[in-house]
Protein backbone atom coordinates (compact mmCIF):
# COMPACT_ATOMS: atom_id res chain seq x y z
CA UNK A 1 0.00 0.00 0.00
CA UNK A 2 1.26 3.46 -0.58
CA UNK A 3 1.85 5.65 1.95
CA UNK A 4 0.76 8.63 0.61
CA UNK A 5 -1.62 8.54 -2.13
CA UNK A 6 -1.52 12.03 -4.25
CA UNK A 7 -4.25 13.93 -5.51
CA UNK A 8 -3.71 13.13 -9.45
CA UNK A 9 -3.78 8.95 -8.10
CA UNK A 10 -6.96 10.07 -6.37
CA UNK A 11 -8.44 11.27 -8.85
CA UNK A 12 -7.68 8.72 -11.29
CA UNK A 13 -9.06 6.37 -9.05
CA UNK A 14 -12.78 8.41 -7.97
CA UNK A 15 -15.01 6.37 -11.47
CA UNK A 16 -13.77 2.80 -10.42
CA UNK A 17 -14.35 3.46 -6.65
CA UNK A 18 -17.87 4.84 -7.27
CA UNK A 19 -18.67 1.82 -9.39
CA UNK A 20 -16.81 0.06 -5.96
CA UNK A 21 -14.47 -1.55 -8.98
CA UNK A 22 -11.61 -1.15 -7.09
CA UNK A 23 -9.56 -3.96 -4.62
CA UNK A 24 -10.00 -3.67 -0.87
CA UNK A 25 -6.07 -2.11 -0.65
CA UNK A 26 -6.73 0.62 -3.08
CA UNK A 27 -10.92 1.76 -1.69
CA UNK A 28 -8.66 1.72 1.58
CA UNK A 29 -5.86 3.71 0.18
CA UNK A 30 -8.53 6.21 -1.29
CA UNK A 31 -10.75 6.16 1.31
CA UNK A 32 -7.33 7.55 4.09
CA UNK A 33 -6.29 9.91 1.16
CA UNK A 34 -9.94 11.52 1.84
CA UNK A 35 -10.21 11.54 5.16
CA UNK A 36 -6.99 14.10 5.09
CA UNK A 37 -7.56 15.87 1.64
CA UNK A 38 -10.65 18.00 1.72
CA UNK A 39 -10.26 19.22 -2.28
CA UNK A 40 -10.44 15.41 -2.98
CA UNK A 41 -13.50 15.03 -0.89
CA UNK A 42 -15.39 17.49 -2.29
CA UNK A 43 -14.49 16.25 -5.70
CA UNK A 44 -15.70 12.74 -5.01
CA UNK A 45 -18.68 13.99 -3.22
CA UNK A 46 -19.54 16.24 -6.65
CA UNK A 47 -18.94 13.37 -8.71
CA UNK A 48 -20.68 11.12 -6.67
CA UNK A 49 -23.83 13.37 -6.53
CA UNK A 50 -23.74 13.87 -10.17
CA UNK A 51 -23.70 10.29 -11.20
CA UNK A 52 -26.90 9.85 -8.86
CA UNK A 53 -28.70 12.33 -10.36
CA UNK A 54 -27.85 10.67 -13.99
CA UNK A 55 -29.28 7.89 -12.26
CA UNK A 56 -32.58 9.42 -11.18
CA UNK A 57 -35.45 9.31 -13.96
CA UNK A 58 -36.43 12.65 -14.90
CA UNK A 59 -39.54 12.70 -12.77
CA UNK A 60 -42.29 13.23 -15.82
CA UNK A 61 -40.05 16.07 -17.72
CA UNK A 62 -41.17 15.76 -21.17
CA UNK A 63 -40.36 18.16 -24.42
CA UNK A 64 -42.97 20.78 -25.03
CA UNK A 65 -44.89 19.67 -28.42
CA UNK A 66 -44.03 22.37 -30.20
CA UNK A 67 -40.17 21.61 -29.62
CA UNK A 68 -40.66 18.03 -30.59
CA UNK A 69 -42.36 18.97 -33.65
CA UNK A 70 -39.72 21.13 -34.69
CA UNK A 71 -37.07 18.69 -33.99
CA UNK A 72 -39.27 15.84 -35.98
CA UNK A 73 -39.18 18.46 -39.00
CA UNK A 74 -35.56 18.96 -38.92
CA UNK A 75 -34.82 15.69 -38.88
CA UNK A 76 -37.04 15.11 -42.06
CA UNK A 77 -35.27 17.46 -43.93
CA UNK A 78 -31.72 16.30 -43.03
CA UNK A 79 -33.11 12.93 -44.24
CA UNK A 80 -34.79 13.84 -47.14
CA UNK A 81 -31.65 15.78 -48.20
CA UNK A 82 -29.80 12.89 -47.96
Amino acid sequence: MHETLDCLDAIAWVQDYLKHELTPERTAELRAHLERCPPCFRYVRFEQRFLEMLERPAQGCTCPEALRARIERELSREMEQG
